[in-house]
């Protein structure tokens, strides 16, 4: 690792869900730190202060690209125990949702690491700086963390560990109570000086294994250590006139290239919140058709990726989508999980700095608290990725000892020839690719970051594993026009409120041709964007009552 820089970007952007972890990441910029630096110490600050969505129990994938570089695809999901037996749910019974079998190996803490190595300035242990002081002191409880914990109190409330940290007498936590997490802050404290060994090879990863097999799971020691993050190219579209880029199965993010293909192969400006709406969830559903059908861990399973972006491919997907009588419908028989917490919960984190560093950075629990299983000796809160495998015989995405699952996660960069126009990503589970169609629409369109993020939005199928095909979620302010064209397509409405997050809530930073950087929070989440060092300096760390 080089001598960190003592001359911060002179030009900065950076976007996240919480503001604390906006702060965590000028703060980096400000020591010398560049974009990645800056959206690692943000990701390591959400795992304390957005609990719900992230932990350092979770997974990660990202897109990073430094000026004079090609851009790489960082994929720190972990996988599947090798004693992993998908026999033991029955023949054909599907996967739970939550509890200790829907474990895998966590791979955020290997995945911070890489990014560090690959494009980071700053030592890796300077990073959890802020993480460690918001465990150790205490945070005001978000909005969005008590709304989650109310929701799914009687469940959460079954785990002694989630108890333990996130109740009080007289129940969960509410907005604003004090979020103290002192073995938390231990274990980040570990990781900063240990690195990822600390975690993969030491006492905190051995405690997350006793704690798992005593509650029934194969997980072991040897899963932990065998972990190891891949490094690969993205791939990428060009949608009028950029190219986006993502990250490869066993990410979903192809399946966003195939729905931007067929908006490219109609060739008219189709209008997502009128009467065109029923084309674009034709082409949502054919998309999610064929991630159910193909989507899996490549090292184990074959993935025709080539032949799901052909262009012959995309043209039937467009052509399907406005024929006269194309209805959406069942997705047909592919397994899911049984029932489904309330929401999918992920964060992103975006940035870009005048330097040429550009990063998106997906890291999340998959489902609201993930698996509902805490560790009380280390405070790690653990995912619940497992719970996307198929059990099905012969599905691609079968249960394998040894695989990752598919994942939802898929980080966006965006660039016009050689040069990154943008750090795009959102939360919001199978929906991911629809909720960035939306963005790159609307920017299409010549909105503003921060307008974009906006306007109403509406998904179909939800995003959990198991939310049915043939439904749409509509925010209340979605015009009737669009809500009318969903109802005519054949799919069941549900209207949300205003700003919903069951729509998902994104990140943005664009560079604009003068060079200067733009970013937006989506305004369904609790986050901040900064696009400059100078106007403020970084928040305090927040006394809580």
């Amino acid at each position: 690792m080089s001598t960190p820089s003592p001359t911060p970007p002179t030009a900065f952007a950076l976007a996240t869900p919480h503001a604390l972890a906006t702060s965590a990441g000028q703060e980096a910029v400000r020591d010398g730190g560049n974009a990645v630096d800056a959206a690692l110490a943000a990701a390591i600050a959400l795992t304390v202060v957005y609990p719900h969505q992230c932990s350092v129990g979770g997974d990660l994938i990202a897109l990073v690209s430094r000026r004079g570089e090609q851009p790489i695809a960082v994929n720190g999901s972990g996988a599947a125990p090798l004693a992993a037996d998908p026999d033991a749910f029955g023949r054909h019974g599907p996967m739970p949702v939550t509890g200790p079998l829907t474990v895998t190996v966590p791979g955020v803490v290997a995945g911070w690491a890489g990014l560090s190595r690959a494009a980071g300035r700053l030592p890796f242990g300077s990073l959890f700086t802020r993480a460690i002081a918001y465990a150790r002191e205490g945070v005001p409880t978000a909005p969005g963390v008590a709304h989650a914990l109310a929701v799914e109190a009687p469940a959460l409330a079954e785990d002694e560990g989630i108890r333990e940290v996130f109740f009080e007498a007289g129940g969960p936590l509410t907005t604003g109570r004090p979020l103290v997490q002192p073995a938390l802050a231990r274990t980040l404290a570990a990781i900063a000086d240990g690195g990822p060994s600390a975690f993969y090879q030491g006492a905190i990863g051995a405690s997350i294994v006793e704690r798992l097999r005593n509650l029934g799971s194969p997980i072991t020691r040897d899963d932990f250590d065998r972990h190891r993050t891949e490094t690969t190219a993205p791939i990428g579209r060009t949608f009028r006139g950029q190219e986006y880029l993502t990250a490869p199965p066993n990410s979903q993010g192809m399946h966003l290239l195939q729905i931007l293909g067929a908006l490219e192969h109609l060739d008219s400006g189709l209008d997502l919140l009128g009467t065109d709406a029923a084309v674009l969830a034709r082409i949502f559903q054919h998309a999610a058709r064929d991630r159910d059908t193909h989507l899996a861990d490549p090292r184990h399973a074959t993935v025709p990726v080539e032949e799901l972006l052909d262009i012959a491919h995309i043209a039937r997907i467009a052509e399907e989508a406005t024929h006269p009588t194309a209805r959406t419908g069942p997705l047909g028989p592919i397994a899911t999980a049984q029932a489904a917490r309330p929401s999918g919960d992920t964060v992103a984190v975006v940035a870009m700095d005048a330097e040429g560093n550009a990063i998106s950075l997906i890291q999340s629990l998959f489902h609201s608290f993930g698996s509902g299983i805490l560790d009380p000796a280390t405070g790690v809160l653990l995912h619940n990725r497992g719970s996307f495998f198929s059990l099905l015989p012969g599905a691609p995405n079968r249960l394998r000892g040894g695989s990752r699952p598919a994942h939802t996660l898929m980080p966006v960069l965006t660039r016009r020839g050689d040069s990154i126009t943008g750090a795009h990503g959102t939360m919001g589970g199978k929906a991911q690719p629809q909720i960035h169609t939306h963005i790159a629409l609307r920017l299409d369109a010549g909105d503003t970051p921060g307008t974009a993020l906006h306007r109403p939005r509406w998904v179909i199928g939800g995003m959990e594993v198991n939310a049915p095909a043939d439904t749409a979620f509509a925010e209340s302010e979605t015009p009737t026009t669009a809500t009318d064209s969903l109802r005519a397509a054949g799919l069941r409405l549900r209207i949300g409120g205003t700003l919903d997050e069951q729509v998902g809530h994104g990140q943005l930073v664009r560079a604009a041709p003068d060079g200067s950087l733009h970013a937006a929070a989506d305004p369904r989440s609790d986050g901040t964007a900064i696009e400059s060092l100078e106007p403020t300096t970084p928040s305090p760390i927040p006394h809580t009552p």
